[in-house]
């Protein structure tokens, strides 16, 4: 049977003294379709990372459990429809997700990273005369006398046309 883990979060309106009865509803819903070995985590209370409904706080409760595979979308059916004050929640298959796991650390392995230049001491260039042109190197190919003509050419242009 797959390994599945359902991390489900509580909002703060739900009272401390309320929090084991609504896990035990939770792991009675997993009973009723067919897991096993289910142990629970309660994390606590903590910040969420944005507000969820006008919920800044919550509880977290993680819980791991196996599960026929058929079974697993009438058990998310069954946690979405009850009103049981969860405002989030989210079920992973382990067994995908630890073998996606192991081809992305494999693919990563593969990539040949680039590390950087040591930067080494530029040789000194002989210093050019004071009064050498400094010429870009767009330029460089065309003489004087062509850019010339075309200066010309393009200022006695009708730009009327």
């Amino acid at each position: 049977m797959p390994q599945y883990e359902l991390m489900y979060l509580l909002g703060s309106h739900v009272a401390d003294d309320e929090v084991p009865k609504i896990s035990q509803s939770v792991l009675k819903f997993a009973e009723d379709f067919g897991a096993s070995d289910i142990k629970e985590t309660q994390l606590g209370k903590k910040k969420l990372a944005y507000p969820i409904g006008k919920t800044r706080n919550g509880h977290y409760v993680v819980v791991n459990f196996a599960m026929d595979g058929k079974n697993i979308n009438s058990f998310d059916a069954k946690i979405r429809t009850q009103d049981t004050n969860i405002i989030r929640y989210l079920i992973v298959n382990l067994d995908e997700h630890l073998a996606r796991l192991e081809k992305d650390k494999i693919a990563q392995a593969k990539i040949v990273r680039k590390a950087p230049a040591a930067e080494e001491p530029a040789a000194e260039k002989p210093a050019k005369p004071a009064t050498a042109k400094k010429v870009s190197p767009v330029l460089a190919d065309i003489n004087e006398e062509d850019l010339d003509k075309k200066i010309e050419a393009a200022l006695s242009e009708d730009l009327t046309k």
